[in-house]
């Protein structure tokens, strides 16, 4: 009986591939977690936008104009750049120490930035809160792929992503008001205890990692140059996708210096890294594995392809309706809502339907589908100064339609590669997305630039032209048939935007195309992660099953202890019966020897007689 039931073990772990990985928190505490979560990727994304109604008011104390986009600029440039350093980081000394650290360099700087004498510190510093607030949100997804169990995975990817639509709503608001109100440096400020909030709820309920590693261990399987050079070409690369056309013409020294020396660190990169993956021991910090399985590959290029249009609608949109429809910045950013609001949404609605109701590929072609609908919508909008009902409902579908994509991505890439690495593929993808919404934004004020060149001409002066490129304001004191003329064609220009980025949403859709057929051609079609590895949140529940199995091991042993001593016992008391059964046969043959003995003696005597 006790043989039995462990074959019947051994045969279901054979079956699933290992015995089932249970999150060893509780629910209370889950949710904790996700609050300090959402609050440091809330504050990450905030800083991205609150400050933009404050640059007026923030360079003119430091009598720098001039200088006030480099405020955003180098923020964004190393808050691109860390986010799969990061991710790697967070495997060799644990999310929760890597986490809590980026936690504190981004409330450092966020102090420091407050207490800026000058503007070049000021910029300074506002490049190493980048580089916090690039952890924090590059850790918070890599977060929800460790602590979540795969099929609450959509679901709370919708919430996390909440955080983006509160942040374009109250940053320009919050930013406007704290800098009308008071002074620009609580713009910075207010981080503080914010941060210092999610850092203790993270402190206090996140398990931190236990492998019994020392620091030396750690860095000697660590991946410095890798690293050094992961961080390195992005930040050139970024800087001419950024302000080539804008700030800088394309064929100037300085983007093309910029340019140059990106790319060629890209690549420095990928054959460093190559070297790594095959000639040494060391965990490379992009495995180059990813780009030689298909099914990863594809995966990468999907989500840079989504990046385009993602990124195209939340900064063009809001441009177009300053420029096209004459609105306030605040008032942009409460007409873009219908985007940042669907998309959460739409993550949720798809974490509910994968894996129950359709395959993760599935609802990734679907949605797919609907960005594209969504995209040529808007490639369609009226050029007129009226603002249309119908870009609601347009931006409707492109935000839904790219929250439906957003949790599939996460799904497939937890089945197209090793569980060890997650984390750096989470990076990765992350990275992906944003590169591809920089070079979408670097092609679309390309294209801008371009309509704005051979239209305005017909009725601007060469000095109206370089007014009206500069600020919209300019264009708000200009005639009412002028500017009417000039809305007109900064609509031709957005929407021939948005055609561009139409062909690369249909592009992004052949591709996730060819990516189910590859995974059904490598038998992975409609896999659902299924985690098979300890990490932090896990190793407490695998320890509680062992201790139950061995409890089971106990019982099963005193059980076959007992049988063994029933048989002991049974086997005695045959032996016994067998000892007594030849006893009783000898006695009765000797009886019927004596009985017969007897009777032919008294045959005996009566023949005498006779």
């Amino acid at each position: 009986m006790a043989k039995t039931r462990n074959k019947s073990t051994h045969v279901n772990d054979a079956a699933t591939g290992g015995p089932t990985i249970i999150p060893n928190i509780s629910s209370l505490r889950l949710q904790i977690i996700i609050a300090g979560l959402w609050l440091s990727l809330f504050m990450s994304a905030l800083d991205t936008t609150i400050i933009t109604t404050g640059l007026i008011k923030i360079s003119s104390d430091f009598n720098a104009l001039g200088e006030a986009a480099w405020l955003i600029t180098t923020y964004l440039l190393t808050y691109n750049s860390f986010l799969m350093i990061t991710a790697k980081l967070s495997d060799i000394w644990g999310l929760k120490a890597i986490l809590l650290s980026c936690n504190l360099f981004f409330f450092v700087f966020s102090m420091a930035c407050g207490g800026s004498q000058s503007m070049i510190q000021l910029i300074v510093f506002r490049a190493f809160q980048g580089i916090g607030g690039s952890g924090m949100y590059s850790l918070v997804f890599v977060s929800i792929m460790k602590l979540i169990v795969p099929e609450k995975m959509g679901f709370y990817s919708g919430v996390i992503s909440s955080v983006f639509a509160l942040a374009n709503l109250l940053g320009p608001i919050l930013g406007g008001i704290i800098t009308d109100r008071t002074s620009w440096r609580w713009i910075f400020w207010i981080n503080g205890p914010i941060v210092a909030t999610s850092s203790a709820l993270i402190f206090f309920s996140m398990p931190g990692l236990s492998d019994g590693k020392s620091n030396r261990d750690r860095i000697r399987s660590f991946d410095i140059v890798g690293g050094v050079l992961s961080i390195s070409w992005p930040i050139p690369l970024l800087f001419a996708l950024q302000e080539g056309g804008a700030v800088y013409e394309w064929k100037s020294g300085v983007i093309i210096g910029t340019l140059i020396t990106g790319l060629a660190l890209f690549f420095l990169f990928g054959f460093y890294e190559t070297w790594i993956s095959y000639k040494t021991a060391r965990e490379a910090i992009f495995p180059i594995k990813f780009l030689t399985n298909p099914a990863m590959a594809l995966l990468l290029l999907s989500m840079f392809l989504l990046g385009m249009p993602f990124y195209a609608a939340v900064v063009q949109l809001p441009q177009r309706f300053q420029s096209v429809n004459f609105t306030t910045a605040e008032r942009a950013g409460i007409l873009l809502l219908p985007v940042t609001l669907l998309s959460p949404v739409g993550a949720m609605f798809a974490g509910g339907v994968i894996g129950k109701k359709a395959p993760p590929e599935a609802t990734l072609i679907f949605g797919s589908a609907v960005v594209c609908i969504g995209i040529g919508l808007l490639s369609s909008l009226s050029v007129d100064a009226h603002f249309s009902n119908v870009t609601y409902a347009y931006q409707i579908i492109t935000g839904f339609g790219q929250g439906l994509s957003s949790p599939p991505y996460f799904m497939l890439l937890y089945t197209s590669i090793d569980e060890k690495d997650v984390s750096v593929g989470t990076g990765a993808l992350n990275m992906a997305r944003t590169l591809g919404g920089c070079v979408a934004i670097a092609i679309c004020s390309a294209l801008h630039h371009s309509v704005l060149r051979s239209k305005l001409p017909a009725f601007l002066t060469s000095e109206q032209i370089a007014l009206v490129e500069e600020t919209s304001a300019y264009a708000a004191k200009m005639p009412a048939e002028t500017r009417k003329d000039l809305g007109e064609v900064f609509g031709d220009s957005y929407n021939k935007q948005f055609q561009v980025m139409l062909g690369f949403a249909c592009l992004n859709l052949l591709v996730t195309i060819v990516l189910a057929l590859v995974r059904k051609r490598q038998g992975i079609f409609g896999h659902m992660p299924v985690r098979k590895l300890e990490n932090e949140f896990m190793k407490a529940a695998e320890e509680k099953k062992d201790e139950e199995e061995g409890n089971v091991d106990e019982e099963e042993a005193m059980e076959e202890e007992n049988e063994a001593q029933a048989d002991v016992v049974l086997t005695i008391d045959a032996s016994k019966e067998i000892r007594e059964e030849p006893a009783d046969e000898i006695s009765a043959v000797r009886s019927s020897q004596e009985v017969g003995s007897e009777a032919k003696q008294s045959r005996f005597k009566e023949l005498e007689i006779g």
